[in-house]
């Protein structure tokens, strides 16, 4: 059930009989009668309760003056007004006012032609507050406002010097929306300049709510100001005034120092609007934290966001704000959980498809996104969002958006180097230099330098050089920063030698002399080797130098696997195999020479097995002719002849293709089955 928020009170009737009755006591004491000095003493006594709030008290006192006096209005106006305001409490003393304002009108008007301004607007609050109580919808029944604009409207014209009428005409137009109507009736308040003093909170407060529909918090808040003077213990008042704060804080035009001032005002009173359990307070915090979030405060908008929706449902611009808060808080920390970062992020996602979302929300959104991406390792995707965002940007009219500009821009350089696109990166950030500030500009040049200017590496050598033995290493290069603002230091170089065979790569220790490379690296065991020179800025831009593949090879063809083994004995020898095998370099089987030497008395002593890499018998298969080439895995036919028994020598002469010999020689005998 809605009821009237703002109304004409008891004490306007109150206050201007506590007047009269002062003004007229030494005109009682001489010439009234004892009932009338009774009836305006048990008056006076009511009024003393009414102000001590002592309200049982209120209702005995003026019970006794209208006993004492029947014809006394004054305790009968108090009377029917205090039952319409208990009527909040107890709905049933609606009728009991409405009752005694009738008995009051009839009375008056046949004592004096017309009821008096108090009992004409008694009656028409009267009314209302009975049409509120039947009333099931929202808002308030729009017959019964006009109703009571009719008769308050009469009052006003019998009585065209009452403040207190143009109070209730104010307040219902306020009630219907009818702004214009409502600023009318309170300026007619002011030219009467008649009020009594209990309506002069309501005044303020329709003032100040009045202000509030016109943006005008300022003038709002010295009006709510006035009313908590007024009645300090009121709820509504408090409420109204950290509302008026609120709109200072979303108010563009705000000056400074009144932001940071409603700011702690809202702070400060906001336990008052929790309290009353009002509507209001989930908004309200939603709006001081969206002022901490603004003024770069982001721990105090998470506690504030989290506060608001506790109390209630935060609306979407809460939440996506409340988003950006989570994200900014935890940036210094990186305390964001992998969980809460996705939500982050499926929050403001959510905001680029959002058509409630602003262009500013969108660009927010873009931005946050694409640092996100970006400390993901997403390069592309976060160039996206930001290019996205650039596109949003406003025209750089003033520091702030030219600093938007500049950062976003900057963003894009960053994100087109680490994507290995420097002409593009270097586009971007001569763009955001164009709008930056003399010191944001030294950093700009500084990473413009490191863009432009790469490390460059000239007449690199690594080679085999005879100093001490043949396996000596010798590497030389030019070495140059010229965009770096520290000179060239071991810092900025890696060299390092990587060994094919095994896959490994060591550090080769180096000196510098000014701008160049020097590198000795003695007598190095076998393996096939390359060198590769890097040379980095501060930036982490790079340089690559690598030499030619180079070898050192210790050692000659070996063989391995003899077939007859060495030493064995054997019944039969239809063949002679072994395998031949080179660590780093191939065989040169045209130099491959296999002899047998046959027991001692033997006519023939020797045979030439293989000679010039070729085979020099047919097999007794004929799987291979003589002349075939012979490959690593040796399979040497004998001659067709019976061989006899006894101690065979085998001698084996290998080379690989760098030059490098072996002659291996083993024996082998062959007996009798």
């Amino acid at each position: 059930m809605f009821r009237i928020p703002f109304r004409f009170t008891p004490r306007s009737a109150i206050e201007l009989a506590i007047t009269c009755t002062f003004a007229l006591v030494g005109f009682i004491l001489f010439f009234g009668t004892t009932d009338e000095y009774s009836a305006r003493k048990a008056f006076n006594r009511a009024m003393d309760s009414y102000v001590a709030g002592m309200f049982e008290d209120v209702y005995d006192a003026l019970e006794d003056a209208m006993r004492v006096k029947p014809g006394y209005d004054a305790p009968r106006e108090a009377y029917a007004k205090l039952l319409i305001d208990d009527a909040r409490r107890a709905p049933q003393k609606l009728a009991d006012a409405q009752t005694a304002l009738r008995d009051l009108r009839q009375r008056q008007e046949a004592r004096q032609g017309a009821a008096s301004c108090p009992v004409l607007v008694g009656i028409a609050i009267a009314e209302l507050e009975a049409a509120c109580q039947q009333h099931t919808g929202p808002g308030f029944p729009a017959a019964a406002l006009e109703a009571a604009r009719s008769r308050l409207d009469d009052a006003a014209t019998r009585y065209p010097d009452s403040g207190d009428v143009h109070v209730n005409l104010a307040t219902l137009a306020y009630l219907q929306g009818d702004l214009a109507r409502c600023r009318a009736e309170l300026k007619r308040v002011t030219d009467a300049g008649n009020i009594s003093l209990d309506a002069l909170p309501i005044l303020y407060n329709l003032q100040g709510l009045a202000d509030l529909r016109e943006q005008r918090a300022n003038s709002a808040v010295a009006e709510f100001e006035k009313v908590i003077e007024f009645t300090p213990d009121s709820d509504t008042a408090y409420v109204n005034l950290v509302a008026a704060h609120a709109q200072v804080l979303v108010s563009r035009s705000a000056e400074p120092y009144r932001v940071d001032q409603s700011a702690h005002a809202v702070r400060t009173l906001i336990g008052r609007v929790r309290s009353a359990k009002s509507p209001l307070f989930t908004p309200i915090c939603e709006i001081l934290a969206t002022h901490y979030l603004t003024s770069n405060n982001p721990g105090e908008a998470s506690l504030r966001f989290a506060e608001a929706e506790q109390a209630g449902k935060l609306s979407w611009q809460g939440h996506f704000n409340q988003a950006v808060a989570t994200y900014l808080n935890s940036r210094p920390t990186r305390s964001l959980t992998r969980e809460a970062y996705a939500a982050v992020a499926a929050e403001l996602t959510q905001a680029l498809d959002n058509p409630k979302a602003s262009e500013r929300d969108k660009f927010t959104a873009h931005c946050i996104l694409g640092t996100i991406e970006g400390e993901r390792g997403q390069t592309r995707e976060a160039i996206a969002h930001f290019r996205s965002a650039a596109a949003a940007l406003p025209k750089p009219t003033n520091a702030v958006s030219r600093a938007l500009n500049a950062s976003v821009l900057t963003a894009l350089g960053t994100l087109y180097y680490a994507a290995g696109e420097p002409p593009t990166a270097v586009e971007y950030v001569e763009k955001a230099r164009e709008l930056a500030t003399d010191d944001e500009k030294k950093g700009i040049d500084f990473f413009l330098r490191q863009l432009r200017y790469r490390p460059t590496i000239a007449n690199f050598s690594a080679k085999l050089q005879k100093i001490f033995t043949d396996y000596d290493l010798v590497v030389g290069a030019s070495l140059a920063l010229p965009g770096s603002p520290k000179p060239l230091g071991p810092e900025n170089v890696k060299l390092l030698l990587h060994d094919d065979v095994t896959k490994t790569a060591s550090p080769l220790p180096f000196s510098l002399n000014g701008t160049y490379l020097y590198a000795v690296a003695l007598n190095l065991p076998q393996g096939r080797y390359r060198v590769e020179l890097t040379l980095s800025d501060i930036l982490g831009n790079r340089e690559q130098a690598a030499g030619e593949q180079f070898e050192i090879d210790r050692e000659a063809p070996r063989v391995l696997a003899a077939s007859p083994a060495p030493g064995a004995t054997v019944t039969s020898l239809p063949l002679l195999r072994f395998q031949i095998s080179d660590t780093l370099n191939a065989a040169d089987l045209d130099k491959l020479r296999v002899l047998i030497r046959y027991p001692e008395g033997t006519p023939l002593p020797s045979r030439t097995l293989v000679a010039g890499g070729k085979y020099q018998f047919d097999s007794a298969s004929q799987g291979i002719k003589r002349g075939a080439p012979a490959s690593t895995n040796v399979t040497a036919p004998l001659p067709a002849e019976k061989p006899p028994f006894g101690l065979y020598h085998v001698v084996v002469h290998v080379e690989d293709t760098k030059g490098k010999t072996r002659d291996v020689e083993w024996t082998f005998t062959l007996a009798a089955p």
